[in-house]
């Protein structure tokens, strides 16, 4: 707790009066990072074009936000309270529509589900260890991702 107020630039006592213990702080903090990723999810599916590139987005959103996520899946604490699991599956039906309407255009494969989407996406917010620049092989691995998303054979 003294290294986060430290990091916040506020008092000890100033954390505590807002998260009593650590697990408060945890589960504030994976609410938060709950609410980003039903953003990006939002903006994704809100995207008027393909789904291709609309899943694209959201992997670029994913790498532009790993710095602010604290979810299980990137590392994070295992800490759901009610209201944070409302987000989560806010998301996976954010992006279970997506992939329908994506699938009922003819553009994305028949077996992607939003779990797919998702594992991707925490692969994206964490860098490989000893990995130089991780911006390059993390759009690379975009760019392979999005192609074998798409519907019909991968060549």
């Amino acid at each position: 707790m003294a290294q986060i107020a430290e990091h916040a630039g506020v008092g000890v006592g100033t954390v505590y009066r807002h998260f009593r213990t650590r697990e408060d702080l945890l589960g504030a903090l994976v609410y938060r990072s709950f609410g980003l990723a039903v953003a990006n999810a939002g903006a994704a599916a809100s995207h008027p074009g393909s789904t291709v590139e609309a899943i694209r987005m959201f992997f670029l959103a994913t790498l532009r936000d790993r710095e602010r996520f604290v979810l299980p899946l990137h590392g994070g604490p295992a800490v759901f309270t009610p209201a944070t699991r409302e987000l989560q599956v806010e998301v996976r039906a954010t992006l279970r529509a997506l992939i329908e309407r994506g699938q009922a255009a003819g553009e994305l494969r028949a077996d992607l589900s939003p779990e797919d989407l998702i594992v991707a996406a925490s692969l994206l917010s964490r860098p490989l260890p000893g990995t130089g620049d991780w911006d390059r092989v993390a759009y690379r691995q975009i760019a392979l991702m999005v192609h074998g998303l798409r519907a019909g054979p991968t060549k």
